[in-house]
């Protein structure tokens, strides 16, 4: 369905260049009409010489004389014949192309044979059209000139300003999850505003990855079945060694909860339907023929972030192949294109050849990206960027362009990671409708056709800013990340808040991501000082035609309907049942709830953007990555004509541009931005020093190595505090039609899906593993025995923010298919539940912190129910090192054996709060630490019998 034609139509010779040609039957119409492949399933080796690939090597890069470069092409020859007699006139030629490394062999030379070139492990298809055929729109970005009319945007939030709902200081009324075992929607554990609102319950997250449901266009036959992606930075080798005590209770593994079956899926194709959609799309055609040949060790892994030397590829890498590469090439842009085309498709503006002035002109500018100049001090963003594809800087494309071309020449993840609040989360909406994974539902099955695993993790969470995770960064947020989204506008105007949750970013972890939306002069400041990467995402919402009743809307693309009402029918827009479509439950027959079933998600409210809102919004952040992606290809194919293969270092090597934006943040000047307002809260290097940290919150990277529980040290009974909540019922969810076009209408992930062929990849993970080493402070307590009055109230499952992760589902829950993660857990415990020991390792810059809620009420301490003595009299109390206190409240933390006390008005003195619903207190600030070492931390209440119940959500070091 295609938007309405406008009654204007351009001259024939002003529409040349626009619009597409003519394709032979069975070929993709989204390549260039100079690179069409006829249908054939891969390009034929005669194409190879032709203009537009044709490779210039200088003397410099030949390896060998010129008698090798001839004998290649004959034995290339020879085989493809061979091979043309015994595979029905198809080839699969073993990498041969690039006998002689560094050079392509350029006396091939044989007429209508078709080749399907090796894709070393990664399968890669991407046929990169010209700029001018990438949509038949030219530029997908463009420079803009400062705009004098526009306005400097603070505070850019991505799901801000689309007129579907209203900016609200605070956002607590949120479903704040389903963790109460009545099934209540109330949350005692979450805060009370300390402006007077109230925060409801979030909402749980039921991550899992897509891959569409469909089978593949066509299989490799060597391909195997896929494992489950999800998102981790730990290898194998690194999880069974990196944290030794590990507690039992955590057991919701990595492998037993993440899933790869998504109910967004309609489920394989007919043999039909599969032949139409290659008829009218086209089809994923190359693969490695001989994946045999290629080396067996890792030989990026003794190198920094994998920057394997030009000089150190074995001549039989796949990166060292000319013919693998040039093939794969074009595969892959010719893939980018095909998703690109869908997207606009769905929005109504495609086909090409059938759209008018008018549509082409929309189509063009919907999701066009503008490049501005932040050197220049009166540059501000063109006001319309927001309702397109956004804004950037030409350095900040190039570095996002180098970032993914190291992804595909390392065979490396590549991670997008998001922080902000329930707007962002989805809360109304299915968490798989969130914007973060619909553009994962895009993006994902193109990734991984070249080679990369794409991780996208939602983090964000309702009535929160990201402070709570930001001082924790490198280990909550991931260290590996490539790309860090903020959207928070609602419930973070502190700028100070927003700066630290950069900063920490771009110094705590092994990559310095590119920091997209947020606070123009804020990325502005990173940008020219700290040579940081930034962006800003618009909605796409140029695009969108008016909604003029419920009859206009039945002609439109349902993507596109009731997001822009005329204002005679702006109620139509507002309508609940045209902005959210969720369900709570879809009966089946293993699965009976144990509470009553919503019938639908709850905080389906105005400021809430519904699920068309957040598609639109996953589209224009697919369609940004996707014009660096085919940026990516373009630079990998013109750098390899003179220089040969594999690729220059200087265009994809990643170590040397993370460090200088490392530095160069760690060095700011404290007039430089807002960072240095956090003083009064924390010690002031915490800008300049990566923060580590454990929580219960959720969701989060690694959650098994991230959480509290990790680094908890047991009773002496060799017991650790039990979890509170059970999960409803594991596995995969059933195919929910809500997540999933109606019929007629585009679905993205058929188009684009492919079975995962993942690597063997060594993941960092963002976990120091425990020391070996003894503690290096002698002075400790006999007596810091380690309570049994402690509780873990957290999310069961493995949360961890990915479309794969199967999470929340408690037992009780009265909507069990929102999917959402969303939870702030924590210990729990009061003044009878003992010590609660914690053993936090390489502690290097002097700072732990700890996070707390006092706010909880005395019966969600239910192991201490019924207790009048301190672990319920089991342990015997010699109390006889302990100052005398009042019997008043005291609170009490110990350093390596070393008990400091705090009387009611001391801990309130010392008590932090930096945000709403953040208490803080520094327990350690020593700026003169020598070395990093292990440090045992003990927290307890004492006087306060049951009354007072704490939860500590997080503790933060370094």
């Amino acid at each position: 369905m295609k938007i309405p034609k406008s009654d204007k139509n351009l001259p024939e010779d002003e529409i040349e260049g626009l619009v597409s040609q003519p394709n032979s039957p069975g070929s993709s119409p989204y390549s260039s009409p100079a690179r069409s492949f006829s249908g054939s399933p891969a390009r034929s080796i005669s194409s190879m010489n032709s203009p537009q690939r044709a490779r210039v090597i200088s003397p410099d890069h030949l390896r060998k004389n010129k008698r090798l470069i001839l004998l290649s092409s004959i034995i290339t020859i020879v085989i493809a014949l061979v091979c043309l007699s015994r595979n029905d006139g198809r080839i699969s030629l073993p990498g041969i192309g690039n006998i002689v490394r560094g050079k392509q062999a350029t006396e091939q030379s044989v007429e209508d044979i078709t080749v399907v070139y090796p894709t070393s492990s990664p399968t890669i298809t991407l046929t990169r059209t010209s700029n001018d055929d990438d949509g038949g729109d030219g530029n997908d970005y463009e420079d803009d000139e400062s705009d004098s009319s526009g306005t400097t945007p603070e505070n850019t939030s991505t799901t801000q300003g689309k007129g579907d709902y209203e900016d609200v200081d605070d956002d607590d009324q949120t479903a704040h999850g389903d963790g109460n075992k009545n099934g209540s929607n109330s949350d005692s554990s979450t805060a009370p505003d300390k402006e007077g609102d109230t925060t409801k319950e979030d909402e749980k997250n039921d991550d899992a990855d897509t891959q569409g449901g469909h089978e593949e266009e066509e299989e490799d036959p060597k391909e195997k079945e896929d494992s489950t992606e999800t998102d981790t930075n730990a290898s194998e080798t690194e999880e069974e060694t990196r944290n030794d005590h590990m507690q039992p209770q955590i057991k919701y593994t990595e492998e037993k909860y993440t899933t790869d079956i998504l109910p967004w899926s309609k489920g394989p194709l007919t043999e039909e339907e599969k032949d139409a959609m290659i008829e009218k799309w086209g089809k994923w055609h190359f693969w490695d023929g001989d994946p045999e040949s290629r080396p067996t060790e890792d030989y990026m892994a003794p190198f920094p972030n994998r920057d394997c030397p030009y000089e150190e590829f074995p001549d039989t890498a796949w990166q060292a192949d000319a013919v693998y590469v040039n093939h794969m090439l074009d595969s892959a842009g010719e893939l980018v294109a095909r998703a690109k085309e869908a997207i606009y498709t769905e929005y109504g503006y495609g086909p090409r050849s059938e759209l008018d002035h008018d549509q082409l002109k929309i189509r063009m500018d919907m999701f066009k990206l503008s490049l501005i100049d932040l050197d220049d001090d009166s540059a501000v963003p063109n006001s319309a960027s927001l309702t397109q594809g956004g804004w950037t800087t030409k350095r900040s494309l190039r570095g996002l362009v180098r970032r993914l071309i190291h992804a595909m020449m390392t065979n490396d993840t590549f991670t997008i990671v998001l922080g902000g609040h329930s707007a962002a989360a989805g809360h109304g909406n299915h968490f798989l409708q969130s914007y973060m994974m619909q553009m994962y539902k895009v993006l994902e099955p193109i990734f991984n056709r070249v080679g990369v695993k794409l991780i996208v993790r939602n983090l964000a969470q309702g009535g929160l800013g990201t402070m709570q995770h930001s001082l924790g960064s490198s280990s909550i947020y991931g260290d590996n990340v490539d790309v860090l989204v903020w959207d928070s506008s609602m419930t973070e105007k502190d700028k100070n808040a927003i700066d630290l949750f950069y900063r920490q970013a771009l110094i705590g972890g092994k990559r310095a991501p590119l920091l997209w939306g947020g606070p123009f002069d804020l990325l502005k400041n990173l940008y020219r000082f700290a040579d940081a990467d930034v962006m800003v995402p618009g909605n796409g919402m140029y695009g969108i035609p008016e909604t003029l009743d419920g009859d206009h809307a039945a002609k439109l693309p349902f993507a596109s309907r009731y997001m822009k009402c005329a204002e005679e029918s702006h109620d139509l827009c507002n309508l609940n049942e045209n902005r959210f479509r969720a369900l709570c439950w879809i009966d089946r027959e293993d699965v009976t709830p144990s509470n009553k079933q919503l019938p639908k998600p709850q905080s389906q409210v105005r400021w809430h953007p519904g699920f068309r809102v957040h598609q639109l919004m996953g589209r224009t952040m697919a369609m940004v990555i996707l014009t660096a992606l085919g940026d990516a290809i373009d630079t990998w194919s013109e750098g390899t004509i003179f220089e040969g293969h594999p690729l220059a270092d200087e265009n994809w090597h990643v170590t040397d541009y993370y460090n200088n934006i490392r530095e160069k943040t760690i060095n700011l000047d404290s007039s430089i931005g807002y960072c240095t307002q956090n003083n009064k809260f924390f010690p002031e290097r915490i800008c300049k020093v990566p923060m580590k940290g454990r929580t219960e919150f959720t969701p989060r990277a690694n959650p098994n190595y991230t959480s509290i529980q990790s680094i908890i040290k047991a009773a002496p009974d060799g017991s650790y505090p039990p979890m509170k909540s059970e999960m409803e019922y594991e596995g995969p969810d059933v195919p929910n039609t809500l997540l999933i076009p109606p019929d007629g209408e585009i679905d993205i992930p058929p188009i684009v899906s492919n079975r995962r062929l993942l690597q063997d990849i060594d993941l960092d993970s963002t976990l120091i593993p425990p020391s070996t080493h003894p503690n290096l402070r002698q002075r400790r307590l006999q007596h810091i025995t380690p309570g049994k009055g402690w509780e873990v109230d957290a999310f069961p499952g493995y949360c961890d923010g990915t479309a794969h992760g199967i999470c929340g589902r408690v037992k009780g829950s009265n909507c069990l298919l929102s999917g959402h993660m969303d939870h702030r857990g924590g210990i729990i415990g009061n003044a009878l539940s003992g010590w609660l020991v914690m053993e936090v390792p390489k502690v290097a810059n002097g700072i732990i912190i700890i996070k707390f809620e006092d706010w909880h009420q005395e019966n969600e301490s239910t192991v201490t129910q019924g207790w009048t003595e301190v672990n319920g009299g089991e342990y015997d109390r010699n109390l006889a090192s302990v100052p005398p206190l009042p019997d008043n409240f005291v609170f009490e933390y110990a350093i390596d054996g070393n008990v400091t006390s705090l009387n009611k008005t001391q801990f309130e003195e010392s008590v932090k709060n930096p945000q709403r619903t953040i208490l803080t207190l520094v327990i350690l600030d020593d700026p003169n630490m020598k070395e990093p070492k292990d440090i045992q931390v003990a927290l307890r209440m004492r006087n306060s019998g049951r009354t007072k119940v704490f939860s500590f959500t997080h503790i933060y070091w370094s």
